[in-house]
């Protein structure tokens, strides 16, 4: 199956390459793209197009694939999802440590992103407050207690998940590295190929 891997803030798709080589050894083929800016300057709307252009040159306009995003990615992710009408070519999604409902560190950096990422921003009540294109799409969210990035952690807890799973990982980026990860994603698309 095809991935889609979406980076964080001030990340480059590289930051995947553990996961990707994980993946692919259990038979994926593993995409992840530099979104540029990397800082979101002009918001997450602008990455979740680029992220739709680089999906449609990347794999076509039709094939399923399954979509991971991690911190802002999986704020980047759900617009292409929910609005852009990825939902309808994605089978799976797995957020990792996502601000699903902001994050109290967004109020510490300038930019149009870290006020998308902030409570009740204007994007996150569009996205939260009609989740029907999901219906279809399994998801599985991931979070650290231990997460100094996403504030409150639970801020990555996902109500319409089919499970959340809580790692042990010490550090935000850690979440990307972790086993834990990597073999229940693997599990799940196995489990549903």
């Amino acid at each position: 199956m095809h991935i889609i891997m979406v980076h964080g803030i001030w990340d480059k798709g590289t930051v995947y390459r553990r996961m990707a080589s994980y993946l692919t050894a259990q038979g994926h083929q593993c995409h992840y793209p530099d979104l540029e800016p990397a800082n979101g300057q002009h918001g997450l709307v602008d990455l979740a197009e680029k992220l739709q252009t680089y999906i449609e040159q990347t794999i076509g306009s039709e094939r399923p694939f399954a979509l991971i995003g991690f911190s802002m990615g999986t704020v980047i992710a759900r617009y292409y999802l929910q609005v852009l009408g990825g939902a309808a070519r994605v089978s799976h999604f797995f957020s990792i440590s996502g601000p699903l409902r902001g994050t109290l560190t967004a109020y510490f950096w300038p930019g149009k992103a870290s006020r998308d990422m902030r409570f009740r921003s204007q994007l996150l009540q569009q996205l939260n407050g009609d989740l029907s294109a999901l219906e279809h799409t399994t998801i599985h969210s991931y979070r650290t207690p231990f997460d100094l990035l996403i504030i409150p952690a639970r801020s990555s807890h996902w109500e319409i998940a089919e499970d959340n799973q809580i790692v042990p990982a010490l550090f935000h980026h850690r979440m990307l590295i972790h086993p834990k990860v990597h073999q229940h994603i693997a599990a799940t698309l196995k489990q549903d190929a």
